[in-house]
């Protein structure tokens, strides 16, 4: 399936299912070596994730992208009630916003709805929204790759 995407002003809303156990879409998102894999947009030619994955924990994604050099962000865990959902702070540059990802059981797939909001602009909308759906497609990849 593909992503869902909706936009409503400083808010951003992707929903995507899976074909995968929750445990493990959910593994994918509290595991640096798994989440360097899939996260980042699909110019990304490199990711280097360090995460302490806990409530209050920090995550630094340093990406290098082509065409476009190097980008930082980082957060701060706010919540998790694992394997059900992940909240956090993140700090995308000219802003800070909040993102929680929801993982829903369906059986042998997974509903995941990613929220976040806080955008300056409708700009930096597009060009999150953008490079989490490419992401998103790369997750599906890798989760299929997994199950082979």
């Amino acid at each position: 399936m593909k992503s869902e995407l909706k936009i409503d002003g400083n808010r951003m809303q992707i929903t995507r299912v899976f074909d995968a156990p929750r445990e493990r879409v959910f593994a994918a998102w509290k595991t640096p070596e798994l989440m360097q894999r899939w996260s980042g947009c699909k110019e990304t030619a490199r990711v280097r994730i360090t995460m302490d994955f806990r409530v209050g924990g920090s995550f630094t994604q340093e990406m290098d992208i082509e065409g476009s050099g190097k980008h930082s962000i980082t957060g701060v865990y706010d919540e998790i009630v694992e394997p059900e959902k992940i909240a956090y702070h993140v700090n995308l540059g000219p802003a800070i916003t909040r993102v929680t990802v929801e993982f829903i059981d369906q059986g042998s797939q997974t509903k995941l709805i990613l929220t976040q909001e806080g955008f300056p602009d409708q700009s930096i909308v597009r060009i999150v929204s953008g490079g989490t759906l490419e992401s998103l497609d790369k997750l599906e990849g890798l989760l299929l790759a997994e199950a082979a």
